[in-house]
């Protein structure tokens, strides 16, 4: 199968493609903000759910003249790449497919989809579970000692890296089928580094959740052990699909 022509592009054309991708991806972050920030009262809303849910009361606590402001503007930046995720994800996968032969595209593309949905499911489980969860344990450890009054200059940077942080490890089995596929890894491998792997897991949990909770280390630990398991599988999987590659090229010498 021939590739595409534009992977014959010179090195000045590939920098113009890269700059339009990146003047795309920018334009679909701008309108998304945008939409967001008209919407802002919705969107307030909807990023409170998990506060609420975990058993906080009242509204946010804003110090000062401009924090109110800059905190709907946070919101906003926030919700508005994280709606143009799918979008940025094609416009990467878009600079990349000219350069696969036509082959290689038809096994990539179910990839691209593939992302989208482990990082945005990771961002759900995040968001309905993990988050009020750990936000109920966080309220009620010290609740005899101490009044919580939340600022929304701390709260809204906390929601959003956890939600990019479950949304990036989703990815785990994708990354693991794909190093498979590339021979990098094998299932066998994989399973043979399973006790290091819990240890890393444990270590990745306990320092990539903000809060620093067990109960947010515990939510975040028990998905990669699952995740991990089903990259074993993934692998499995791929082994057998190299293994079909190379046969024919076996029987014919």
């Amino acid at each position: 199968m021939r590739k595409d022509k534009t992977k014959e592009m010179p090195l000045l054309g590939h920098l113009s493609e890269l700059r339009n991708r990146l003047f795309y991806s920018a334009i679909a972050v701008v309108v998304c903000c945008i939409g967001t920030f008209i919407a802002k009262t919705y969107v307030y809303d909807v990023l409170m759910y998990p506060l609420h849910k975990g058993g906080y009361k009242g509204n946010l606590v804003a110090f000062g003249m401009t924090e109110g402001f800059m905190s709907i503007m946070k919101i906003t930046i926030y919700a508005g790449v994280l709606i143009a995720l799918p979008f940025l994800l094609w416009q990467f996968w878009a600079f990349i497919l000219p350069a696969l032969y036509d082959k290689e595209k038809k096994a990539v593309l179910p990839y691209v989809g593939l992302s989208t949905v482990l990082f945005l499911g990771g961002v759900v489980f995040c968001f309905f579970l993990v988050l009020p969860f750990g936000i109920r344990w966080l309220i009620n450890f010290g609740s005899n000692i101490f009044d919580y009054k939340l600022r929304a200059d701390s709260y809204f940077p906390f929601v959003a890296w956890f939600l990019l942080a479950f949304g990036a490890v989703f990815e785990l089995p994708l990354v693991m089928m794909l190093l498979a596929l590339a021979g990098i890894v094998n299932h066998r491998g994989l399973r043979r580094v399973r006790r290091w792997a819990i240890i890393v897991e444990a270590f990745v949990a306990m320092v990539i959740t903000p809060g620093g909770d067990p109960i947010s280390m515990i939510l975040m630990f028990i998905p990669l052990l699952i995740l991990y398991e089903l990259g074993i599988w993934l692998a499995v999987l791929m082994g057998r699909r190299r293994l079909r590659r190379k046969t024919p090229a076996v029987v014919e010498n």
